[in-house]
């Protein structure tokens, strides 16, 4: 075959496909130009790795030893083609002591899981103005001109809705979810109002009302997940009322929780374990109960938080110690990183240099409190892998 000439496609047996040159294939036009020097010049191959394109599922490049040119070959039935090799990825955003985190599907729609905190919350210092510039920067560069599919918020404390004003504003956003509670909150009211002047639907999950205005298909599932009623401390207590979001692609799985403590955690079906844990509560003691880590059997997890004494993380002072050693037991592996984490047997308040400590953790375990931005994807494997 030569640059320049016709196309042509030489049939060989079911199971090797011919690879057949297209103009319009950049890569391997342009592996071809290379090896060949100029258009004249013969092309071909001498092993597998001269040769370079695009795949589709299941297939991989072959050298034919005979022909000595490049060919497309199906890896046979017993190739997984759950996914056909799409990613599902996720990006959780060092804001502070937060939560915001962006999931794109592998169908190529996003979903915002909580908008990190309201850049002039008070008490917080220039942590939550620089966190929430730095939420609005990621978004504009990972979203492109593409809209947010689905704006999740896990419940309406000020470190998960404080932003979504600004989002509604900046951003297309098609869906709006939240938990339907304390709307006569002005906060809360004014992303309400700001989503309806543009025309973004709102819906509620809740107790008996778990249907989502965002679907999966095929090898993607999207779960709603709430307690089948409220707890009583719902009223006082915002945490209480978190409302949780599954993702399942093919063998992964992720679990968002937002702020749900123990005795959320004790009433909610999780639909079985999940690969990947958003960690409750920023890693507070009071959630990631025994009793869940077990259902949910997580192999890796991540934790938002603020690092010690930034912004409103010098009141709550997350993660705790012994939350990070029940995660790196339930998690696995090494054990040889550490993360900076609070002994819970001192007060907050006081916070003696040696109520901080370099816990031993899991290396599946990330925080952004070390890690900055987090970034894994996955294919579906059952693997999440860090970008």
């Amino acid at each position: 075959m030569r640059v320049g000439a016709s196309v042509v496609a030489l049939c060989l047996s079911a199971v090797v496909l011919v690879c057949c040159h297209d103009r319009n294939n950049e890569a391997l036009r342009s592996h071809r130009s290379a090896a060949a020097g100029d258009a004249g010049a013969e092309v071909g191959c001498s092993v597998d790795d001269d040769c370079q394109g695009e795949l589709g599922p299941c297939k991989t490049w072959s050298c034919n030893p005979n022909t000595k040119s490049c060919q497309m070959v199906s890896m046979g039935e017993s190739c997984d083609v759950c996914g056909s090799g799409a990613e599902l990825r996720v990006h959780f955003y060092d804001v502070a002591q937060a939560l915001a985190a962006l999931v794109d599907l592998p169908d190529g729609r996003r979903i915002l899981v909580d908008t990190a905190d309201s850049p002039d919350r008070d008490y917080c210092g220039t942590a939550c103005s620089r966190a929430h510039a730095h939420l609005m920067d990621q978004l504009t560069r990972d979203l492109g001109a593409d809209p947010i599919d689905l704006v999740w918020i896990t419940h309406p404390h000020s470190d998960h809705i404080g932003g979504a004003k600004d989002v509604l504003a900046q951003f297309r956003v098609r869906h709006y979810v939240d938990n339907g509670r304390d709307a006569d909150d002005a906060e809360i009211g004014a992303v309400h109002d700001e989503a309806t002047s543009r025309g973004v639907p709102l819906s509620v999950v809740e107790p008996g009302h778990q249907e989502l205005a965002l679907e999966g298909a095929g090898d993607l599932k999207i779960t709603a997940i709430a307690p089948s009623s409220w707890l009583p401390s719902c009223k006082t207590d915002r945490n209480a009322c978190s409302i949780l979001l599954r993702i399942d692609y093919c063998q992964s799985s992720i679990l968002f929780t937002g702020d749900a403590e123990i005795a959320e955690e004790e009433l909610v079906d999780p639909r079985g374990p999940a690969t990947l844990l958003q960690v409750g509560h920023h890693g507070s003691n009071t959630s990631s109960g025994a009793a869940f880590l077990e259902r949910v059997q997580p192999k890796y997890a991540v934790i938002s938080a603020g690092r010690p004494g930034e912004g409103i993380n010098n009141s709550y002072c997350h993660p705790r110690a012994e939350t990070v050693r029940a995660l790196t037991d339930a998690l696995g592996g090494s054990g040889a990183r550490t993360l900076r984490a609070f002994d819970s047997s001192f007060s907050c308040h006081d916070e003696p240099p040696e109520s901080w400590s370099d816990v031993p953790a899991s290396d599946r375990l990330w925080a952004t409190e070390r890690d900055g931005d987090v970034v894994l994807a996955t294919t579906g494997d059952g693997v999440f892998k860090k970008r």
